[in-house]
């Protein structure tokens, strides 16, 4: 936090800013001049992109944070910075509740993507060309005359490529990582769900830093590092046996596994288990009746004394004495 300052507060959630954010933006609005027939209107293009991509992710976080006090939680702080944005959000829920505030911040782009899109269309019609985000992001020209609707279709993309790539892609601590080890944590427990995140995380990372590389993108480039670095972070923690010092961790349950359905038994299974039911009840039944037996000859000692007893009658008595002292 000592190399931020703040924005401002709102709803009550105090913005900051990291100072290498506004760096970033001269890098990419200083990308019209490197471009083919750049200039200041190209500038001005990225310009705009970069401002758009400002606003958007506040409107991203503050969706996080909506997320977390709806389930009962609290939202402190968002930290806006070169990767991105961080909501400094907490609750004691579920991760079923954690889903919830995972998704709601890709969730926002959706009204965002409508926006855009409507105000593109004052000023051109609508093609289905405009969600492939792979083609040039300011198709029309001239530049001088067609900035506007230029500008709104690069916005309009930037929102499906954050939707898209926040929400479907399984690499923490990326939104859809965040909602894949919830849907574990449900089903497993802290070890094992953290092993399948960085199980995903790690070859998703890669992937990542080596499209950086290759498209020149020092940014996506360090996102993959960041993916890497939390995997990493997370595969020492489970070494160590101290997974639940992470906070995603933290407030699951400690269980390795939940039991499933039982599974039909065979029919040795069966047998076996029927053999052991009867004979358990030929015990009771045989410990009933000799019971019975001890009983009947204590009763005659009673009356009669003991002298009167047979030989058979003082074996019942031997048999029984030596059973309550554990012999056999």
């Amino acid at each position: 936090m000592n190399l931020t300052f703040p924005l401002g507060r709102l709803f009550g959630i105090q913005v900051r800013v990291h100072w290498f954010y506004p760096v970033l933006v001269g890098m990419y609005v200083l990308r019209g001049l490197a471009d083919p027939g750049g200039g200041a209107l190209l500038m001005g293009f990225y310009a705009g992109i970069m401002a758009g991509l400002l606003l958007t992710t506040l409107i991203h976080e503050l969706g996080h944070c909506f997320g977390a006090r709806s389930v009962g939680g609290h939202a402190e702080q968002i930290l806006l910075w070169p990767l991105g944005g961080l909501a400094y959000v907490g609750h004691g829920g579920t991760p079923r509740n954690d889903i919830k505030v995972a998704a709601m911040g890709p969730l926002m782009h959706i009204p965002l993507a409508g926006i855009f899109a409507g105000l593109l269309l004052i000023w051109e019609p609508w093609s289905w060309t405009y969600l492939n985000v792979f083609e040039s992001w300011y198709p029309f020209y001239p530049l001088s005359q067609t900035f506007w609707p230029n500008l709104m279709l690069g916005l309009f993309r930037l929102q499906l490529v954050l939707l898209f790539f926040n929400l479907l892609v399984p690499a923490y601590p990326l939104d859809g990582g965040r909602i894949l080890t919830n849907l574990l944590l449900m089903r497993y427990g802290r070890d094992q769900a953290a092993k399948v995140t960085t199980f995903f995380s790690i070859p998703i990372g890669i992937a990542v830093l080596v499209w950086g590389f290759l498209q020149r993108d020092f940014m996506f480039g360090l996102l993959g590092v960041w993916m890497l670095f939390e995997a990493w972070q997370i595969r020492k923690l489970v070494a160590a046996g101290q997974i639940d010092a992470h906070p995603m961790f933290a407030g699951a349950p400690e269980f390795d596994y939940m039991p499933g359905p039982t599974p039909k038994k065979g029919f040795l299974a069966r047998w076996r288990e029927d053999r052991a039911r009867k004979a358990t009840v030929r015990d009771h039944q045989r410990e009933q009746v000799s019971r019975e037996r001890v009983d009947a000859v204590l009763e005659k000692v009673s009356r009669e004394g003991i002298g009167s007893l047979t030989s058979e009658e003082r074996h019942i008595l031997e048999e029984a004495s030596r059973r309550n002292r554990g012999e056999s």
